[in-house]
């Protein structure tokens, strides 16, 4: 069973994502400075890396970070990155070259925090909670770059909404909070999502491909979103909040 809580070792939260801003703030520094981009990709990158780090906060206290969690957290410098460079899409034009590669690092990392987690044994439920979280805000970020780089209509944003969506539904009909099953179709879907929306900010990928493209995935998804609270609506709602 994944337990609850996370390791109490090391430093306290707060001290290691202050270690997380540093290399964040010198990546959206030194890119402002090499491509002469607005001041504001530094400030937007560290706005958002302080709603992540409130976030984590809330969730679980100043309570350390275990091995895997901080994979994710650098994971999550990657996705802030990609946050921080969107003021700055008129001045990359079309030229999809550095958010591709940013979207395919952070693609790529992800799963090194199960292997971590399953390797040291520090798998716990905030930590895949963390993981989760963190997935679905990049695919919405992935969909605002589809949209600035003309790759897909915004429509392609319902693919990063879903997640935040399905919460909604929990607040109107608890059925909606109870823990799911495990899955292999949700693992296999969620991970093609990010894969598929990055290989549409390819570099030379024409429209007519990326759109098509990002459309399938939005229906894999739906589809999978659709099964979930299918599940959950045929169960008996919890007796309390999960």
């Amino acid at each position: 069973m994944v337990p609850q809580t996370t390791h109490r070792n090391g430093p306290a939260l707060l001290i290691e994502l202050l270690l997380g801003a540093i290399p964040l703030a010198a990546g959206a520094g030194g890119l402002r400075l090499a491509l002469d981009l607005s001041p504001a990709v530094m400030g937007v990158a560290l706005l958002a890396y302080a709603g992540l780090g409130l976030a984590l906060w809330r969730q679980r206290g100043n309570v350390s970070l275990t091995p895997a969690d901080r994979v994710t957290l650098g994971r999550g410098v990657l996705v802030m990155l990609l946050i921080g460079l969107i003021p700055a899409a008129d001045a990359l034009g079309q030229e999809p070259s550095l958010p591709f590669a940013l979207a395919l690092a952070a693609v790529l990392l992800d799963g090194l925090d199960g292997a971590v987690a399953r390797r040291l044994g520090c798998a716990t439920r905030a930590g895949a909670r963390f993981d989760m979280e963190l997935d679905a805000l990049l695919l919405l970020v992935l969909g605002v770059w589809l949209v600035l780089l003309d790759r897909a209509g915004i429509w392609v944003l319902l693919i990063g909404a879903w997640r935040y969506v399905f919460v909604l539904g929990g607040w109107i009909d608890a059925r909606l909070r109870r823990p799911l099953a495990p899955s292999q179709r949700r693992r296999v879907i969620c991970a093609v999502q990010g894969l598929g929306l990055t290989l549409c900010l390819a570099p030379g990928v024409p429209p007519t491909l990326s759109a098509p493209l990002a459309l399938v995935l939005f229906l894999l998804l739906s589809y999978s979103f659709l099964v979930d609270a299918a599940a959950s609506w045929r169960s008996e709602p919890p007796t309390g909040d999960v």
